[in-house]
């Protein structure tokens, strides 16, 4: 092959591997680009196979009244990747899981409508049992009367320690 050819075998096989890295993005209103979930993610080991651990999962987004969005069971992802809440979430004030920053009345994220974006990557552990990446970001929006930009909210982790619970609970 000629040095040209090679260059533009090269260049595919890169821009293929590229191509597939790219992570779970989402746009949320707070941030000028996509937010890159898989940045964020933390996992966890759980015990049971990668088939009973996403199936869990989506039982567990269920309990917790989290909407599915797209999910891609051939890759092990379940995602729901932008959804609204004011006030609440899994039964708890929006403040138990983003935090937005505080005012004179509190937790922002307590008054404000959240836009919500939650990814759980489910796959083989090197040690057995399955491991269960967790990412959960958050854009809020003062709904109070004048219009402000919307502030990023980051994740306090109580969610995805409430996804984590309801998927050790129906994993059996």
């Amino acid at each position: 092959m000629t040095r040209t050819r090679w260059f533009f075998v090269a260049l595919a096989a890169v821009t293929s591997a590229a191509a597939h890295a790219q992570g779970v993005r989402v746009k949320l209103p707070a941030w000028a680009e996509p937010v890159l979930l898989d940045s964020m993610r933390q996992e966890q080991v759980i015990a049971g196979t990668p088939e009973a651990v996403y199936s869990a999962t989506l039982h567990a987004f269920a309990d917790l009244g989290i909407p599915i969005g797209n999910t891609d069971n051939a890759h092990g992802i379940i995602g729901s990747e932008k959804f609204d809440r004011l006030h609440s979430l899994a039964g708890a004030p929006m403040s138990r899981s983003f935090s937005c920053g505080e005012s004179a009345t509190g937790p922002n994220a307590d008054s404000y409508r959240l836009s919500i974006a939650i990814v759980v990557w489910v796959s083989p552990s090197k040690d057995g049992g399955t491991t269960l990446g967790l990412a959960a970001a958050a854009s809020g929006a003062d709904i109070s009367g004048v219009y402000r930009n919307p502030r990023e909210c980051a994740s306090t982790g109580w969610i995805e320690g409430k996804i984590i619970a309801g998927v050790q609970k129906y994993v059996k």
